[in-house]
């Protein structure tokens, strides 16, 4: 359409715009496009109905106002986001699909519901009482090797992790597409950790208090995992069943635990910006973290908002508490467990022939491990995606 002229009719009625705080959220649900505003900005989103030339909007606006706004420029934003639907009724990108899966959205009604949503916070409470009451509950890293054969034992933690990934991330889309936010999971890496995340961005679409569910349904479904499994191992007698309920138990209770480290950005961090009312506390604390250690962005430092230094403040402090919280998980949960896994899989490959079985278990184990390392690549290649399209925009 080349470059926007103010005789240009605009159309943003599909784009959401929520009052947080002082601000305004503004962006489009479908592509994760969001952008924090004054509040004459969301009423220039307002007047962009299809039906006004910017002409028209910009003098409605700075009629309220008493003051000249550049609505043009700001129109031009917009265009560059893509969150423009229609310029003078043509529509732009009509290749996006903005419509939800409705089986996702009405299951996810049903399983986000009022009265599971109890049930999932009193399993949680149950959960943490059994353990609480019976430290001995609390999985060591050798329940993880469920048989003697290390091989089959790692080939099984694989399939239980990538199992509870999926449960843990399917909870997270249902609970979205409930309100009708359209997601996509993917692998990424939190500092060197792989994690799988699913995109929730449309949330920002939606009001403040209705982000909470969406945000903890993952944990909510661990939650009644765990406590399946510790009612498993109290009461079941048969010892397979519940050598197996510590092994998944082990792996769940460490995603639970994992997410209380935000600063990796995981789900209770989304659940403290939401509360906080904030929309890059991580940012803004890494701003902070290298204007007093480096010496570097000051300037960005000083076009935050109060209220974001205020946050970024005590948020930078958990850094070092988080450090050490994430240090004992990564050895506790991972480098143990590989460590004793890999010091089995060496003794059986150079112990016995490659006619042995224990040769062939001791290469299950290498081959869940080069499973796991690809991963972990596509993670690293999706979060230094993410890192180069960030330094795009900022450019």
């Amino acid at each position: 359409m080349g470059n926007l002229v103010k005789e240009h009719c605009l159309d943003c009625t599909h784009l959401s715009i929520q009052q947080d705080g002082e601000e305004y959220t503004i962006g489009d649900p479908v592509l994760g496009e969001f952008i924090r505003v004054p509040e004459v900005a969301a009423d220039v989103v307002r007047g962009f109905d299809g039906e006004k030339a910017i002409e028209e909007v910009k003098e409605s606006v700075e009629a309220k106002y008493g003051e000249e706004v550049d609505v043009l420029d700001f129109a031009e934003t917009l265009l560059e986001m893509g969150l423009i639907l229609k310029i003078n009724g043509v529509v732009l990108n009509e290749e996006v699909d903005r419509e939800v899966n409705p089986r996702l959205q009405k299951a996810g009604s049903i399983l986000f519901s009022k009265p599971l949503m109890v049930f999932y916070t009193l399993s949680a409470v149950a959960a943490v009482f059994l353990i609480a009451s019976s430290p001995s509950l609390f999985p060591s890293f050798r329940d993880a090797f469920l048989f003697e054969s290390v091989g089959l034992s790692a080939i099984l933690i694989l399939f239980t992790i990538s199992a509870a990934t999926i449960i843990h991330e399917f909870a997270h889309v249902l609970a979205a597409n409930r309100l009708g936010v359209k997601t996509k999971v993917q692998l990424n890496l939190r500092m060197i950790f792989l994690v799988a995340e699913t995109d929730m961005s449309g949330l920002w679409s939606r009001a403040n208090k209705e982000r909470y569910t969406p945000y903890l349904a993952g944990m909510a479904w661990d939650g009644v995992m765990i406590l399946a499994c510790l009612l498993i191992q109290l009461f079941v007698p048969i010892a397979f069943i519940v050598s197996f309920a510590q092994m998944v138990t082990f792996f769940l209770l460490f995603g639970v635990i994992s997410q209380f480290v935000i600063f990796l950005r995981t789900d209770m961090y989304f659940v403290l910006i939401n509360w906080v009312n904030t929309s890059a506390l991580h940012e803004h604390s890494l701003v902070l973290l290298q204007k007093v250690f480096l010496r570097k962005r000051q300037d960005e430092w000083q076009r935050l908002a109060p209220h974001e230094k205020k946050h970024a403040k005590w948020f930078s402090m958990l850094y070092m508490f988080g450090g050490a919280v994430a240090t004992f998980l990564f050895v506790y949960f991972q480098i143990l467990p590989s460590l004793y896994g890999l010091q089995q899989a060496f003794e059986n490959m150079t112990q016995h022939t490659f006619t042995n079985l224990y040769f062939w278990d001791g290469i299950l184990v290498i081959v869940a491990l080069l499973i796991q390392v690809a991963a972990w690549l596509i993670g690293l290649r999706t979060a230094r995606n993410e890192r180069q399209a960030n330094q795009a925009v900022s450019a």
